[in-house]
């Protein structure tokens, strides 16, 4: 029992709930950072890379325009250290698919069960035709 003069502490513990069933999206977008990890991981030189995004509905430009378009803003992010942007590769990441649960032991809980979904476009992505859906990640980079 606290009296005069006494502390009392209380200690409340915030768990983690995962909701099963949900899609990604309803609780965190990580589209751009695995489209941001594909591109790296696909540069085949040193340059500085970026994964933009490119709507696939109403009006896309290709992604070689995406990419010379957005080439001051690159610049800025990498303070002026590169001058020419360009295109590389081109990606699509299938949104809307089942997250798979945590796995933060050794065990595997969805083993077998399939989750995200990407495609790759390389080069001919680049100049995939304005106005139609395909890539909706674009790789530019800065050299």
């Amino acid at each position: 029992m606290a009296g005069c003069g006494m502390l009392s502490f209380i200690f409340v513990i915030f768990v983690p709930v995962l909701t099963l069933g949900c899609t990604d999206t309803e609780y965190y977008n990580y589209y751009d950072e695995l489209a941001q990890s594909i591109c790296t991981a696909a540069s085949s030189r040193p340059a500085y890379v970026f994964a933009l995004r490119r709507d696939c509905q109403g009006t896309a430009p290709t992604c070689n325009d995406i990419c010379r378009s957005a080439r001051a803003d690159m610049r800025a992010a990498i303070n002026n250290q590169a001058s020419v942007a360009e295109c590389f590769d081109a990606v699509h990441v299938t949104k809307n698919r089942p997250s798979l649960l945590p796995n933060p032991t050794g065990l595997q809980p969805d083993a077998g069960r399939v989750g995200l979904v990407t495609y790759r476009y390389h080069q001919g992505g680049c100049s995939w035709r304005p106005n139609h859906c395909g890539p909706n990640y674009c790789c530019c980079r800065m050299r």
